[in-house]
């Protein structure tokens, strides 16, 4: 999809948009085509973009769908419902002064069951650990984050 990212100047503008910006491009062309709906058991993770777009898009395609549903005839149910069941990857992980809005963020699309850590080492944004553990979550909701969600999606557990 042309973001016309090359117009920006620097590439901190770049890094800001690149991935959380192709990552709603594919995530609406796939809702809105309904892959979900064609392929109920397909396993959909996203990565490298964080998770603060997430709900964002969930809320935008759940008042759109309302509004103009009669345009995806392949959706049976409200996008927001598929999004529930994908997969984000934490990397980079949004850090906000007050930590509680991310756990608040993430709850919102039900990240505690869906969220899984990744560090993307060795790049220079890399994510140590310690972000997801030093968050205000229960001890399994971070068991889930660090591990399990992923030996679910990858069905190794």
């Amino acid at each position: 999809f042309p973001f016309n990212l090359h117009e920006f100047d620097t590439a901190i503008a770049r890094h800001t948009l690149a991935h959380p910006l192709s990552m709603i491009a594919n995530m609406v062309s796939m809702i809105t085509s309904g892959v979900p709906e064609r392929f109920p058991q397909l396993r959909v993770a996203f990565a490298e973009a964080g998770i603060a777009w997430v709900p964002f898009v969930m809320w935008r395609l759940d008042k759109e769908y309302t509004e103009q549903r009669r345009q995806v005839p392949a959706l049976q149910e409200r996008p927001s419902a598929h999004i529930r069941r994908f997969h984000f990857a934490t990397q980079p992980i949004e850090e906000p002064e007050d930590s509680h809005e991310l756990v608040s963020l993430l709850r919102t699309f039900g990240g505690e069951d869906n969220v899984m850590f990744a560090s993307d080492w060795p790049h220079h944004d890399f994510d140590h650990p310690r972000k997801v553990l030093q968050l205000p979550l229960p001890p399994e909701s971070k068991k889930k984050i660090m591990g399990e969600n992923a030996a679910r999606f990858f069905k190794i557990a």
